[in-house]
């Protein structure tokens, strides 16, 4: 199915680590200092790592990927997600 996903500039990564602390559904992880999507059915596609990360790495893309797993906002408060976006935002990301 064709959805809005994560994708990674590898070359722009500082990996920093900004993206993986940020994201609510553990989507990203550090790998040898680079962040990779562990698993795509874990991206929602809304794009909060976006908006903390320091080097412009990542954007949403239209793609070919696994449904996103919706039982994982089950375990995830609404306080939580505000929470860790709050503590990474950089307003200068967005624009």
């Amino acid at each position: 199915m064709k959805r809005m996903i994560i994708a990674i500039d590898e070359e722009k990564c500082i990996g920093c680590g900004r993206c993986v602390n940020s994201c609510p559904t553990g989507a990203l992880v550090l790998n040898n200092e680079k962040v990779k999507l562990k698993d795509e059915r874990l991206c929602d596609g809304y794009g909060s790592c976006i908006a903390v990360c320091p080097s412009g790495a990542l954007y949403i893309e239209v793609r070919e990927a696994e449904p996103f797993d919706w039982g994982l906002l089950d375990k995830i408060s609404f306080e939580d997600f505000l929470e860790k976006l709050a503590k990474h935002y950089r307003p200068e990301a967005l624009k």
